[in-house]
């Protein structure tokens, strides 16, 4: 199956790329939300062992809810309700040109490096062309519906906790020096997460689903 992966070039300077769509509409109450590939099974139950391993070792870190690890494709500051079904229908037939692929993740780090350090992660054990263009074909789809995209490369990433003023520096340094690679996992969709009080899936969008077909949703709302 031929795949044609749209980047923020496009979005930007491509009109014939922007169709009709339900995405311009006036504001209203909004969400804190982000679009993501969430980490399945078998990686899924592995990293939430690990990061219990980290919580026992190194103090001064509000880690994740092990329950919706996931990589962010792009973040929403503020996503009207009466927009977001434009979105989905946006983001789901950039979703229906895509096949599922493998991630494997490993390799821990944070940005920035050092005492400065805001986010701790785990990466990606090799680079994934498929989540890559995921991710551009998803920010432009998100470009098209008016929202400012990120100018910055994408650097995918499960994020695994955020030191408070009292991180243990020296105890992650000696994680950092312990190798930590997870077996592959099949991405197969990605989730539109409501970030309030924790994170909370509002739309499950699949792979490979054509938007509009009778009888077939390219989203499904939770």
């Amino acid at each position: 199956m031929s795949h044609r992966r749209y980047t923020g070039s496009d979005a930007a300077l491509a009109p014939a790329l922007r169709g009709p769509s339900r995405c311009h509409r006036g504001r209203g109450a909004a969400l804190r939300a982000f679009l993501a590939v969430p980490v399945g099974p078998p990686a899924h139950g592995l990293l939430a062992a690990h990061v219990e391993r980290l919580r026992q070792r190194v103090a001064g870190v509000r880690w994740v809810d092990t329950a919706t690890t996931h990589v962010t494709l792009h973040f929403f500051a503020e996503l009207p309700l009466d927009r977001m079904d434009g979105v989905l229908e946006a983001v789901g037939a950039a979703a229906a040109r895509e096949q599922p692929f493998t991630l494997r993740l490993g390799g821990l780090g944070s940005f920035p490096g050092g005492a400065r350090a805001r986010v701790l992660w785990i990466g990606l054990v090799e680079e994934s062309a498929a989540l890559a263009g995921l991710a551009s074909a998803v920010r432009a789809a998100v470009a098209r519906c008016g929202f400012e995209v990120d100018p910055r490369a994408f650097r995918p990433h499960v994020t695994l906790g955020r030191p408070t003023p009292h991180f243990d520096l020296g105890g992650w340094r000696s994680e950092l020096a312990v190798p930590v690679e997870l077996p592959a996992f099949t991405s197969d969709q990605v989730v539109l997460y409501e970030s309030h009080n924790g994170y909370h899936a509002r739309a499950r969008i699949p792979f490979g689903v054509a938007a509009g077909r009778p009888g077939t949703g390219a989203a499904v709302t939770i």
